[in-house]
């Protein structure tokens, strides 16, 4: 008995790619080239002038300097007065705390 097939359908994904082949010999290395003679040495010139020698790399002179160290001593004045207010505060805080204390100490005191 014969059976008839239908018509072809669509083709599918391809599958993984197989194995690869085997690397090939490593060809020979060519020769050396000729390398070439050296020149000649030039003559040394002339020596520059000799100039002044200028402040350090980063150095602050003048009236500049005395501006910077004006601007750091008053940031240091700025931050003694916010530390004294903190402390202030810190102190106020101990003394709410130390009144707490003893209210809550009194309370436990009068349910026994």
């Amino acid at each position: 008995m014969a059976t008839k097939r239908g018509a072809r359908g669509a083709q599918g994904i391809p599958g993984p790619a197989g194995p690869s082949g085997r690397q090939g010999t490593v060809g020979a290395t060519g020769a050396a080239g000729a390398r070439g003679a050296r020149g000649a040495i030039g003559r040394t010139g002339a020596r520059g002038l000799t100039g002044v020698a200028g402040p350090q790399e980063g150095a602050i002179e003048g009236k500049s300097r005395v501006q910077l160290l004006t601007s750091i001593d008053k940031h240091i004045d700025n931050i003694y007065r916010e530390l004294d207010v903190q402390m202030r505060r810190t102190e106020q805080l101990q003394i709410e705390l130390r009144d707490l204390r003893a209210n809550v100490r009194r309370l436990i005191g009068d349910s026994n």
